[in-house]
Order: C-alpha cells, then structure tokens, then sequence
C-alpha cells in the first residue's frame, strides 16, 4: 500500500510491502498551507506518480490536514470513543484520476468534561500505529500537541495544548522576544538547567501568564542567560502543559528529535517514565487501516 502523511506544512510518503515494511519513504514541503483543492492530484502525482504507476491496484490512503476543511476534501470527524473500525466506515475517498481512488482518514472529535469540541487530525493514525493499547496515555508534541487517552484499542478522549504556537509568537514578538537571544544558542548544560528551571517554575503559585512574564523580569537581573532565555521559557510552557493531564497507565511520546527529548526530561522531572514510540507511526496506523479496509486483520 502507499501511505501519505499530508499535513499544514509538509508531506510525507511511504511505500510499505504486504506485511508492512516500509520499503521507501520520502518527505517533501508541499503542505496543504500552500495548495488548492485543484492541486492535490498533481502534486501526489509529483512526488509518487512512480509508485502509482508501479503498483496500479495498491491502496491509497492518506491522513493529516488533507482532510481538514482548508485540504483536498473535508472528511468528516469519528466521535470519540473510537477505534480503527471507527475510521475505516468514515474514509472519505478521493478522486486520482484515470479512475483510480485514494481515501482520506477522518479526524477524530471529543468533547471536553465541560463539554468545549476539541479535534484532531492525522495524530489518530500515529496512536493506532502503536502497540500495546490496552491503557495508555499518548503524548505528540508539537504546534498544538495532543494528549490522548487509549483504552481497550479506543481512543477515549484527548486534550489539545497550544504549546508550540505560543512558545513561537512569544519568541518571535513583543515583550518576551525582545528579551530572548535568538541568534545563539546556550551550550547544552546552561540550556537543560534554565529548562528545567521553567519547569519547576511551572509547578509554582502565579498562573501561566504570571510565569511568562517572569520571563523577562529573570532575563532583567541577570538571574537567567540571554542564550537560555527560549530555554527557560520552554520549560514553563511545557510544565504547565504537562500538569493539565492526568497521566494515567503507560505514557508514550510520538515524536521524534530534539523536541520528543525535550518532553521526555520533562516528564521525568514530574516522575513519569514516559516511552518514546517507533519511528513511522503514521505509516503503521494507514498500514492497519489498509488491513482492515480490506477486511484482513490488523495485529
């Protein structure tokens, strides 16, 4: 099958073998920020016209913002509690050309114990690409991370966190980025201390936009490095971030780099032992949907 990963700002595509390999794999910045609806079908067949060619009766199935109202075609929200079975009678098929169809993973709704939507959209193809979902609780960092909630195969419910939207408009402009060295960064030692600073901050008295502005006033005596100022703001943000959630059963961290690390000390400061999930989550979560679009099983 091929497995299309199609979000805001990039695209990413795998070439997986029956048994789920993946044999190839390629990235590209054709993000769906960039495109019009027309545009989808020639720009899939930019990037994988070979595989398509290559392989004529091989399942199409693509996830992420693709299917948002702003993608190639709007694929409407599973509820949750949701399972794969849940996403598989909502795939929203698409048009290729030449008769061929592709189909659109639907993103996931809950709502909140207040009763506030909150929706997710291709971070549902990562979960189900894990292993183990017995009792989990899953953590994908990111522009608006998400904290989910798996029991039993089903999603349950999730939160969504704004973290990374706001630490980039903080860094980037106003009051706090004028305070922030940004052109260099602090050697590793002075970075994780000020992180961890922010960290124990945001488990303080005062609030999250008391604790932000903390930022600049530290940065004013001297108590925080002009190279460590993003590091310390970091740790704020992220703290508070983490103490919204209740962590319960196995925690699991979908992402990858500097930033799935970075989450991961983060949890450890709050005594949670937190796994980092196998790279390619995505890919195994379209490959158990093509299994089950097919009627086969998918463990």
């Amino acid at each position: 099958m091929l497995a299309i990963d199609w979000g805001s700002s990039g695209f990413r595509a795998y070439r997986l073998g029956d048994d789920g390999a993946v044999l190839e794999a390629r990235t590209g910045t054709s993000g769906i920020a960039s495109l019009t609806p027309t545009d989808y079908p020639a720009v899939l067949r930019q990037q994988i016209g070979d595989w398509l060619q290559a392989a004529p009766n091989a399942a199409v199935l693509l996830s992420g913002m693709v299917g948002s109202r702003q993608g190639w075609r709007e694929a409407a929200y599973a509820s949750c509690p949701a399972g794969l079975d849940d996403l598989v009678v909502k795939l929203c098929p698409v048009e290729l050309g030449q008769g061929r169809i592709a189909h659109i993973v639907p993103g996931l709704s809950c709502r909140t114990h207040d009763g506030v939507p909150d929706v997710m959209r291709g971070e549902e193809t990562q979960i189900f690409g894990l292993d183990d979902l017995a009792d989990v609780t899953v953590c994908l960092p990111g522009t608006h991370s998400k904290h989910a909630h798996v029991r039993d195969g089903r999603i349950t419910g999730f939160a969504t966190a704004m973290t990374g939207e706001v630490f980039a408009q903080l860094k980037s402009q106003g009051l706090i980025a004028a305070m922030l060295q940004t052109d260099k960064a602090a050697d590793p030692d002075t970075a994780d201390a000020a992180f961890a600073a922010g960290l124990a901050r945001a488990g303080q008295a005062g609030g999250l936009l008391h604790h932000i502005f903390g930022v600049r006033t530290r940065r004013l005596f001297d108590e925080v490095c002009a190279a460590a100022g993003a590091d310390y703001l970091s740790g704020i943000l992220i703290g508070h971030e983490l103490r919204a959630t209740d962590w319960s059963g196995r925690v699991i961290i979908v992402g990858t780099g500097a930033l799935a690390s970075r989450y991961r000390k983060a949890f450890a400061a709050l005594g949670i032992a937190a796994d980092l999930a196998p790279d390619n989550a995505a890919a195994r979560g379209l490959y158990r949907l093509s299994r089950l679009l097919k009627g086969e099983r998918h463990d």
